[in-house]
């Protein structure tokens, strides 16, 4: 699949930060790595694969409000649009990425 970089209308921005996320209804949550954010999706790194469709609900794992992005310490609702494994060099992770179903006010340039 790709990054999809070609297909998005709002630019993502690298920043690498633990995040947590839950299915909807939920509330086992489970560790990943923000990669990507953007206006209406993210991306992350996780160690299991995530259903496309799923609708999830992610948070920071450590907030700080000096933070890079901490705006995400409130947590967001997700639709999982695709989630691919890693190369060897990543074994064992995969690559989930969201979209929000409202575009976000953070990431604003």
């Amino acid at each position: 699949m790709g990054s999809g970089s070609e297909r998005r209308r709002f630019e993502r921005f690298q920043h690498s930060a633990p995040i947590v996320f839950a299915l909807r209804g939920s509330d086992q949550f489970v560790d990943a790595s923000l990669c990507d954010f953007g206006r209406r999706g993210m991306g992350f790194f996780t160690a299991g694969p995530v259903a496309p469709g799923a609708e999830i609900y992610i948070m920071t794992e450590h907030y700080s409000p000096d933070d890079f992005g901490a705006e995400i310490y409130d947590g967001y609702l997700a639709q999982v649009r695709w989630c691919e494994p890693q190369t060897a060099a990543r074994s064992g992770r995969y690559r989930v990425g969201v979209q929000y179903p409202v575009a976000t006010g953070f990431a604003d340039g």
